[in-house]
Order: C-alpha cells, then sequence, then structure tokens
C-alpha cells in the first residue's frame, strides 16, 4: 500500500465513516487511490496503531488533527483529522505540496459533509434526517400548490373565455337584448327565487313593422328596434329585470309588479312613437300579462302577453292592453275556427241565409243579400263577427266569398227553374279578394255554369276596401263593371265616407 505513494508529489484526500472500532463502513471521497477498503480497520494507514485512538480522545467531542506517518510510504507524512458524528467517526487524510491545492482540499471537505445527511449522520442524526425529508416534502408540495394555482389560474381563464362566449351567445346581435332562450330560462330562474315577489310580463309589438324594412330599407328597420330596446331598458331596470327580443320585431320584460310603471309605460311609448325620425307613423302596442299561475313555462306567459298586444292592434286610441281570460277564451275560439275550418266547408257547415230587399215605397221585393252562418259540429251556431276577421286574416275568406256565391247562384238557378225572374242576390266581397287578380274571371265561370246573367249577382264590398288598397279594387271593379256584374259599396257611411 505504501508504495503506491512513493514519489508522489500531487495531492492526497482520504475521506471515511468509521464505527467506533474503527472499522470502515463506508470510504466517501479517495484521491488519487484507495488507501483502505470497507471493511477494513482505519488504523491499519499508518504505522502507529494507537494513533487514532489517542487523537479520539483530544477531539474531546470536537475534532483533533495530527501529521503521522503513513504506513509502507517510505515515511510519508501526512495530515490526520478524527470527528465524532453521533456513535461513528469521521476520517480525513490528507497532504498537500502547495498552497494552490487548498481550494480542491477545501471543496473535498464539504462534499463529505454533504453526505452526511443521506447517511443519517448528521448533526442531528435522524432527527436531522426527518428535518430535511420534512423540507424537501414542503418543497415538494410548495412546488405542487404552484403548480395547481398555474392550473387553477388557466381553468379560470377558460371560464371566464366560455363565459364572455356564453354571453355572446345569450344575446340578440341587433339590439343586445336577451334572446328568446337565454329570457325564458333566466326568467325562469328569477320567479323561482323569488316566490314572494309579484311579477308582469310585458310585451311589445311593433305594428307593420314589415313595411318599415320594405319602404326604408333593413337598415332603417334595425335601427329602429334598436332605438326602441334602448327605450324598453327603462321599463324594468334593477337585478330582477329582464328585457329580450323574442323575434322580428316583438320584445318581452320582465319586472317586478308596479302599477305606476304602466302609465310611463304608455307616456314613453306614446312620445317615443310620435316623434320617431322616419316619415311614417310608428305604432307601438304593449301587453301585460301580470303572473299569476307560475306552474305554467314563461313562454305561455309571453303567449298571454302578447294576446293582450294582438287585442289591441288596429285601434288607434289604445297602446297599452291588459290580459284577462277573455282574450284566451277568444284566441282558443280563434285556434279552433284555424283548425276545422277546411273540413267544414268541405262538409258545408256553412249555411247561405237570403236577407230580403224590400221597396220602401210598395213593400215589394226587389233582391235579397246571402249571409252566411257556421253551424259547427261541436261549437253550434258561431255568428260571423267570429269567423270573418279570423278568416280576412289568414286568407281563407276567398275560398269562403267563393263559396258563398257557388251557393247563390245555385238559389237563383232554382228559382229560375221554377218561373222566378228578376230577384237579384247581393253577395259580399271581402277586401282581401281584390287581390286575386282573377277574381272577375271566377265570377263570370260561375255565372256560366248556372246559366245565370251577370245582373243576376250583385257584389257587395265594404267601403273600408277602398281606403285599404283604392288603386287595385278600382281596378278590379272596373273589370266587373265592364263584365256587366253590379258592384255596390255595402256599410255605406258607417265608416270613411
Amino acid at each position: 500500500m505504501g508504495g503506491e505513494y512513493a514519489g508522489r508529489k500531487d495531492m492526497m484526500v482520504y475521506i471515511a465513516l468509521c464505527d467506533a472500532r474503527w472499522n470502515i463502513r463506508k470510504v466517501i471521497r479517495s484521491i488519487p487511490a484507495c488507501l483502505a477498503r470497507e471493511g477494513q480497520d482505519a488504523r491499519e494507514i499508518f504505522t502507529d496503531q494507537d494513533c487514532l485512538d489517542r487523537l479520539m480522545q483530544k477531539s474531546a467531542g470536537g475534532s483533533a488533527t495530527q501529521r503521522l506517518k503513513l504506513r509502507g510510504a517510505d515515511g510519508r507524512m501526512a495530515f490526520a483529522t478524527v470527528k465524532a458524528v453521533k456513535e461513528q467517526v469521521l476520517l480525513l487524510v490528507y497532504e498537500m505540496e502547495d498552497k494552490s491545492q487548498l481550494p480542491q482540499m477545501t471543496e473535498a471537505q464539504l462534499c463529505a459533509l454533504d453526505e452526511l445527511p443521506g447517511m443519517n449522520t448528521g448533526p442531528y442524526g435522524n432527527e436531522f434526517y426527518e428535518i430535511q425529508k420534512m423540507n424537501n416534502r414542503l418543497v415538494d408540495s410548495k412546488r405542487s400548490l404552484a403548480k395547481a394555482n398555474m392550473q387553477l389560474k388557466e381553468t379560470l381563464e377558460q371560464i371566464r373565455k366560455a363565459e364572455n362566449i356564453i354571453e355572446i351567445l345569450e344575446r340578440d346581435p341587433i339590439t343586445n337584448l336577451l334572446t328568446e332562450k337565454a329570457f325564458y330560462e333566466k326568467a325562469d330562474r328569477i320567479l323561482k327565487e323569488n316566490p314572494d315577489q309579484d311579477f308582469d310580463i310585458i310585451a311589445v309589438d311593433i305594428e307593420r313593422f314589415k313595411i318599415v324594412n320594405d319602404a326604408f330599407g333593413t337598415a332603417a328597420g334595425n335601427q329602429l328596434l334598436c332605438d326602441l330596446s334602448a327605450c324598453l331598458l327603462d321599463v324594468g331596470g334593477g337585478e330582477l329585470s329582464l328585457s329580450a327580443r323574442i323575434r322580428a320585431d316583438l320584445f318581452a320584460v320582465l319586472a317586478p309588479h308596479q302599477e305606476a310603471r304602466y302609465k310611463s309605460l304608455e307616456d314613453s311609448l306614446g312620445k317615443f312613437a310620435d316623434s320617431y325620425s322616419l316619415p311614417a307613423r310608428i305604432e307601438v302596442k304593449a301587453g301585460i300579462y301580470r303572473i299569476e299561475e307560475r306552474d305554467i313555462s314563461t313562454a305561455r306567459m309571453c303567449d298571454r302577453a302578447f294576446i293582450a298586444v294582438e287585442s289591441i292592434k288596429g285601434i288607434f286610441s289604445k297602446r297599452l292592453a291588459y290580459y284577462d281570460d277573455s282574450m284566451r277564451r277568444k284566441m282558443l275560439m280563434e285556434q279552433k275556427i284555424l283548425d276545422t275550418m277546411v273540413e267544414s266547408l268541405l262538409r258545408e257547415d256553412f249555411l247561405v241565409y237570403l236577407q230580403p230587399k224590400v221597396q220602401l215605397g210598395t213593400g215589394k221585393m226587389i233582391g235579397a243579400e246571402a249571409l252566411v252562418r257556421w253551424r259547427h259540429p261541436e261549437l253550434g251556431m258561431i255568428s260571423p263577427a267570429e269567423f270573418i276577421p279570423v278568416f280576412e286574416k289568414n286568407g281563407f275568406i276567398y275560398s269562403l266569398d267563393m263559396y258563398v256565391c257557388r251557393k247563390a247562384c245555385e238559389i237563383l238557378e232554382r228559382w229560375k227553374a221554377t218561373g222566378m225572374h228578376g230577384i237579384p242576390i247581393a253577395v259580399n266581397v271581402s277586401r282581401m279578394d281584390i287581390y286575386h287578380g282573377d277574381l272577375p274571371e271566377q265570377f263570370g265561370k260561375l255565372i256560366e255554369t248556372y246559366g245565370l246573367k251577370p245582373q243576376d249577382l250583385h257584389l257587395e264590398i265594404t267601403e273600408s276596401a277602398y281606403i285599404s288598397d283604392s288603386q287595385q279594387l278600382l281596378a278590379v271593379v272596373e273589370r266587373l263593371r265592364d263584365s256587366g256584374f253590379v258592384v255596390e259599396m255595402d256599410d255605406f257611411g258607417s265608416g270613411y265616407s
């Protein structure tokens, strides 16, 4: 072993951990080669076997250093330092030729000390190791927490972006009010969360809005919608209020019930319509449904508010209407009419009665007027006042008018067969019929089919029809008169004359 170091001039460092009997348990550092291996007695490194025992006694709980002669190294001397570490001993054997090797020596010693905690041999023994483990866990926890915080931050950012997207999807792109679906969902939630608060649904509609788009363009129509939506935002107000554009020109507002609100709403809508900057009359109608049945959907609540709106359309003097059950019954009746009108016409449930026309001076009957009644299989006799407005609105009136004309022609044909001549029958022509360009031809075919003359069938047109589309009507009347039909004005003087 000594021969390995003969004549060597470079630095030598040997660091080992020994037990109390100097048996080497672990070689920590050996430069340039191993003085002794693990399991050997460290005292065999030196010529004096008891030198380490004496050094240990000198250390007195700290450390002690002495220059000793190495075994078999031709009398080469080296420094030996011992230090008690718990129940073990740290042994350092080192030799330097010059001071420039001091940093390397210091580094080697520090590295040895750094390795002690990992071997349960630190100044606090096992406790030091446990502290180190706890510290490592704390560092790991901090790292995990930092990572979790970063993930949470990213998640919150994703949620914020998702909420922004949802908010965009819930808003009408033209007015920035809620969409129909979003309004129903949020209104349902507000109503459930506030069971003791009274609420109203306010429906708002612009009459003849399509004319605005047709006459002034879509941009003007969209601007009208935006301006009205700004007006409606003032109607509700507060956390429990919502405003939405349901579809087209229909708006809805959910607001806590306040009687004083509606006088203000009526005035506001009046000022809006009267002062709006379009060269056309703007009519805005509002319907109010006070929510009494909370077990129905918000969509049905809105329907009831819109029923109230429909009840005042065309009435110039009214801008506001309150829903009541009579409106609902009327709506249900109209729906029943719509559902059964075609089948009833095919079954000839519509009956034609004749009202005589008498000459006042002589009492002689000079003609008759055909009147229609509906003998409904479920509802019984229905007045024309109930079904005629519905038919005029949906266009079915043309089919009914042609049916009545055909029935009148059948009666005239029977009269002529029995020798009755010169008693014409007048039939009503709806203002909606004039939009059928082939109306004169249709009447001509009827007359020809039943072998009649045009003078046998008088056509009565209400005076209101002349106002709704005078140019179209006058053109049709002129063609009818040219064909020989007698055209009369019905309800003369009752309206516009």
